[in-house]
């Protein structure tokens, strides 16, 4: 049995460093705003409203091998703040209020972090 690996495609090698970049920023960005909202919801509860905060409605542009995602309507923060708002409970939708919208703007840091994916991948390649 003869198994050879190859590393000469670098850009998942960048592919990979990009996501961990991104998710470590989702992660630090949860445990700040957590730490310095007044209304601490429980720790799964967070988690899931800003996961819920990243279900946008967005253009999906492509690029050779890259897909561009532009995020334009906070679907997820429109669903949760129908959920938490009815029966007038606003107390609920200011537990979760910051963790969804910031869901929604980490996107945005989504979106940078795949055009430098993309400026890595060129000067490299």
């Amino acid at each position: 049995m003869d198994v050879n690996i190859q590393f000469n495609e670098f850009h998942y090698v960048s592919a990979i460093i990009i996501t961990l970049v991104n998710y470590i920023t989702l992660g630090i960005l949860l445990f700040w705003i957590y730490r310095t909202n007044e209304l601490k919801p429980e720790v799964w509860k967070a988690i899931l409203a800003m996961l819920i905060g990243l279900f946008v409605f967005s253009i999906n542009l492509n690029f050779n091998q890259y897909r561009i995602e532009i995020p334009i309507l906070p679907l997820g923060a429109w669903i949760l703040m129908w959920i938490c708002k009815r029966n007038d409970n606003q107390e609920r939708w200011g537990k979760y209020r910051r963790f969804v919208w910031a869901g929604f703007l980490i996107r945005f840091f989504f979106l940078f972090t795949s055009l430098l994916q993309m400026l890595i991948d060129s000067v490299f390649s």
